[in-house]
């Protein structure tokens, strides 16, 4: 949907669109540069809140600005050209949850960095070399390059052995290594504050913020019910009928299994946001997990 081309069809045929954009249509590189002025306090954000209970302030769902880009491209023999809105969004939640996986991550690597010293059965030693070599792909399996600094040291200690037969006492030295691991803090702040952020383009040009946000948050994910048909539960593939009237007839029985699983899950979710309630119960091998999006399989499958 994002791609440049698709955008162009249908900013040509006089229709909207609303689409994040990802790295191969809008660079890291990019997109920070965007965010410098944010970063820098220069740049004021709009506010989309959520109504809270009660005596309660309202919840921030997220914050952004926007900036219009000139766009050109082709559709065919002819040359388009518009204005294309791209509104970038932070959303609290979002980075929330980068961070906490960031910071497990963090620390994953320095638990494993720091254990690569430690002798155990079967387990060969490895010098100052291997300990930097196996450090570094520590570090890139868990995506956290360049924000961990570590350092290998090897410790030398000295035991005195006592006289035996015709060995004299002697001193025999032994040389391990520890690893020391610090954060780069200045690097993980950086990169922290590039969560949460996303960037929305539009051709919508009156659309305001709320109304991309809630629009592209409340849109219907129709690819939700073609993986239900495709597979688990109704399973309408992989086909062994031949007959074009039994292949019709099998595809009407499906879509109306379709549509009772969608309205049961809807009607749930839908009294569960009226209630403020959750339902708990219903996660195979998680009783006490809640949640207020229950599906309709998980629902059913209990009943």
């Amino acid at each position: 949907m994002a791609a440049l081309a698709t955008r162009a069809f249908v900013a040509a045929g006089g229709d909207f669109y609303l689409c994040p954009l990802a790295e191969a249509q809008l660079g890291r590189a990019e997109r920070n540069e965007l965010l410098r002025p944010v970063w820098d306090n220069v740049q004021t954000l709009q506010r989309v809140c959520r109504p809270g209970p009660a005596g309660r302030p309202d919840e921030l769902v997220a914050e952004g600005f926007s900036v219009d880009v000139a766009l050109v491209a082709r559709v065919g023999e002819e040359e388009v050209t518009w204005t294309e809105r791209r509104w970038l969004v932070r959303s609290p939640a979002y980075a929330r949850v980068q961070e906490a996986t960031l910071e497990r991550r963090l620390a994953n690597a320095a638990a494993a960095i720091a254990d690569l010293p430690v002798r155990k059965q079967g387990k060969k030693p490895l010098f100052h070399a291997e300990l930097a070599a196996a450090a570094a792909a520590v570090v890139a399996r868990e995506g956290v390059a360049g924000l961990l600094h570590y350092t290998a040291e090897a410790v030398m200690t000295t035991r005195r052995k006592r006289a035996y037969a015709d060995r004299p006492t002697r001193q025999e030295t032994d040389v391990s290594f520890v690893v020391e691991v610090r954060r780069e803090e200045t690097r993980i702040q950086e990169k922290k504050r590039e969560m949460g952020w996303r960037v929305y383009a539009t051709n919508g040009s009156g659309m305001s913020l709320p109304q991309v946000v809630w629009g592209y948050r409340g849109q219907y994910r129709i690819e939700n019910d073609w993986s239900r048909l495709k597979g688990r539960p109704l399973g309408l593939t992989p086909l062994y009928l031949q007959d074009e009237v039994r292949i019709q007839g099998l595809v009407y029985v499906l879509s109306l299994a379709l549509r009772v699983l969608t309205l049961v899950e809807w009607v749930v979710r839908e009294g569960l946001r009226k209630e403020g309630a959750k339902v708990q119960g219903v996660s195979a091998g998680q009783p006490g997990r809640k949640t207020a999006r229950p599906t309709a399989e998980l629902l059913l499958e209990v009943m």
